[in-house]
């Protein structure tokens, strides 16, 4: 009889997107999940791919997630194709930042409508400076069936792994098991190395990670090359689904 934990493993990786604008702690959600830590500020311009295993519906997953920069304008096209779901980030006290996320998740919807999709308000903790209803964004995903929440990084490990790990979850029950693993082969570094930059050299290393990558311009565009064949209807890759009699571009 075969492990469902040696499968789950053996499976391609759950692919995840974290978007947004600057400054509402894409970065910092990412981290905090991953690490548990919070970091405040960030100088990094560049995408960041965090590959790892972490513990999905009670059996070890492979996860990779995104977490990209804000030159990252909406939803590129590589990010389009190469993630299965997204994590659309946006800043509960800067209503310019909820404007994009809201387009983000329309994009998302019509683009890619069998993507799984979690709007998140962050900074819940500033809400004498809130800008943006919770009302208003929820009504919002309610409209394109994404899931939503509001948190506050800075201030609760707690919520943020709740929100993620449920998030994940859904992911992986909704996911397709003939999925593409392509992915680019970019330069690994140290996640010691370079989360000890980020989070300072004191900081003991995360137990989570197996490898972090760092994507240049050239190599984000190489998120692509694997899936140039894409069912018209639903943008993902017409040899891993059942698409017939869809067409392939």
């Amino acid at each position: 009889m075969k492990d469902d934990r040696t499968s789950s493993v053996q499976s391609g990786p759950l692919r995840v997107a974290v978007v947004g604008a600057s400054d509402v702690g894409k970065s910092a959600l990412t981290v905090r999940y991953l690490t548990k830590r919070f970091i405040g500020e960030y100088r990094s311009d560049t995408d960041m791919l965090y590959k790892c295993v972490l513990q999905v519906d009670g059996a070890p997953q492979p996860v990779e997630i995104m977490d990209t920069s804000a030159s990252c304008d909406k939803t590129s096209y590589p990010y389009l194709q190469w993630a299965e779901a997204f994590v659309v980030v946006y800043s509960i006290t800067d209503k310019e930042s909820y404007q994009r996320a809201a387009s983000t998740v329309q994009e998302l919807s019509e683009r890619r409508p069998s993507a799984s999709v979690l709007m998140v308000g962050n900074k819940s903790d500033l809400g004498h400076l809130r800008e943006v209803e919770e009302v208003e964004a929820r009504t919002l995903t309610l409209t394109h069936s994404a899931r939503f929440a509001e948190l506050s990084t800075a201030e609760s490990c707690t919520s943020v792994s709740e929100v993620l790990d449920n998030f994940l979850k859904e992911v992986k029950a909704q996911r397709n098991d003939n999925q593409n693993g392509g992915s680019p082969k970019p330069r690994k570094i140290s996640v010691t190395r370079m989360l000890g930059s980020l989070i300072g050299r004191s900081s003991p290393p995360p137990t989570p990670m197996t490898h972090l990558i760092i994507l240049d311009k050239e190599e984000c565009n190489k998120l692509q090359t694997p899936l140039t064949r894409l069912c018209r209807p639903c943008l993902r890759p017409a040899h891993s689904l059942p698409c017939s009699p869809h067409t392939a571009v």
